[in-house]
């Protein structure tokens, strides 16, 4: 497991001030081999710890389940 800080994943949506973008580091998406348009779940685990998963893996395993 690798911990990241909150401003090197976090930072505000110049478009929508309102809004929070998300950057996945580079060394993530290329471990999990996603990419752009990649849908994955996010869920939020002890002590504010990031699950990401992704969605289309997700779904096929509860499928065999």
């Amino acid at each position: 497991m690798k911990e990241y800080k909150y401003e090197d994943l976090f930072s505000i949506d110049p478009d929508d001030p309102e809004n929070v973008i998300l950057t996945i580091p580079p060394e993530i998406m290329e471990t999990k081999g996603w990419h752009e348009g990649t849908r994955i779940h996010l869920s939020v685990g002890d002590q504010g710890s990031l699950i990401i998963t992704d969605l289309d893996e997700l779904e096929k395993k509860e499928k065999n389940e």
